[in-house]
């Protein structure tokens, strides 16, 4: 790459897993790479579990990654809340957790290039350079500025101040179980399936295992997952949701241990209500529920110049079809290899990377709008465990390009 030339200078702000995924990626291709984080210190967990999709895999094996920690599941099973065993797939799928995905890729990127505790507060484009503006840090320069700062990205505010999060009409509701906190009939009920249910009036709950703490997926040390789509209209029911146990009113998320009390006995008491008994013992035994707003993004473009947005700083998809990671994943591998096509010219490198990228977000995020309309719903409380599987067959499925 740039025969002849000092190798490109790019500077990724986002230290989160799309942006270590540009960084690794694009380290590969010769490029000099510093990466730019916002927290100070060690990131903590985001999310839950994720669903390791062929992007993801591939990026982490062509660059040389340890294995990546996961856990195997080899069916999926549909039940409904009145009890059962349900009807079950073979279908396999393989899950993560954010911490042990961020942790592989961390290992690959040099700590000498990444630099926590810097907080983006402008950037320009000069003389053929991006400049970019760190508070209490200055300036730094690079010919390419890679915005992989998340969900909730400041660069697309600045960039795209017309982009608008829109809300999807329902939440969340999620967490995890230690599997030392879970009972051996648990265990051996949820274990190597994705398992959904049906609320009795409207969304579904579904759980996997995912690995532990360091990201252990031996049995015994491995957490159970789960998520539950539940409708909340927007107004004061969401936003009583969306207050923390301090009183605070958060923007999109409410964390583990912030969630207010009375909202937790509230979820818990609405399981013993909509969900299969498995399930109602399994959010009792969730020690730290939280909540997350699902949210529609979709920019009409991602290339500003010597700028461009990547991962969910662009697009943000529903996690139905758990393919934010994988985009992110897919987004820093394109990158790299318009990059390297045209070496001499990044200005029309990052156009032709766009072309494709946008085309591949927006129909990640119909396909996420498709999946939530049809499963986030109300449903007949007569549904057959068949029928569930009928309506929930694609979630988590992998999606692939065309």
């Amino acid at each position: 790459m740039r025969k002849g030339n000092p190798p490109l200078r790019v500077a990724v702000v986002g230290g989160s897993i799309g942006g270590l995924c540009t960084a690794i990626a694009l380290r590969g291709v010769g490029c000099a790479v510093e990466v730019y984080e916002r927290a100070p210190g060690v990131l903590a967990s985001r999310g839950a579990g994720i669903v390791v999709q062929d992007d993801l895999q591939n990026l982490l094996v062509r660059h040389g990654a340890s294995e990546l920690p996961a856990i195997a599941c080899f069916e999926r099973r549909y039940l409904v809340p009145d009890g059962g065993d349900g009807v079950a797939t073979a279908t396999p799928h393989r899950f993560s957790s954010w911490s042990a995905i961020h942790g592989t890729l961390r290992a690959l990127f040099p700590d000498e290039h990444y630099h926590p505790g810097f907080a983006l507060t402008g950037f320009e484009e000069t003389d053929g350079r991006m400049v970019a503006r760190f508070a209490e840090r200055g300036e730094v320069e690079a010919d390419l500025l890679i915005c992989a700062d998340g969900s909730h990205s400041e660069t697309r505010r600045r960039l795209l101040p017309e982009v608008e999060p829109h809300y999807a009409g329902y939440v969340a509701w999620r967490g995890t179980v230690d599997e030392e906190l879970a009972s051996p009939e648990l265990i051996k009920f949820f274990d190597r399936s994705l398992t959904f249910c049906e609320g009795r009036s409207s969304g579904h709950i579904l759980c996997y295992f995912i690995p532990g703490t360091r990201a252990a997926i031996e049995p015994g040390r491995r957490r159970l997952n789960w998520v539950w789509y539940v409708s909340v209209p927007e107004g004061p029911e969401l936003e009583r949701l969306l207050t923390d146990r301090t009183g605070a009113l958060r923007a999109a998320s409410v964390p583990a241990g912030m969630v207010a009390a009375e909202l937790v006995a509230g979820v818990r008491a609405a399981a013993a209500r909509e969900l299969h008994p498995r399930f109602v013992e399994l959010v009792e035994r969730t020690p730290e529920p939280f909540i997350q707003m699902i949210i529609d993004v979709a920019v009409p473009r991602m290339a500003f110049g010597r700028a461009c947005l990547l991962g969910d700083a662009a697009f943000v998809l529903r996690p139905h079809a758990a393919a934010a990671t994988a985009k992110a994943a897919a987004d820093a591998t394109a990158l790299a290899s318009a990059l390297t096509t045209d070496s001499h010219d990044p200005l029309r490198a990052l156009r032709i990377w766009e072309t494709s990228q946008v085309e591949h977000g927006h129909r990640l995020v119909n396909h996420g709008v498709a999946l939530g309309e049809s499963s986030v719903q109300w449903r007949e409380a007569s549904a057959s465990p068949r029928d569930v599987g009928h309506r929930l067959g694609d979630i988590a499925r992998p999606r692939r390009r065309g």
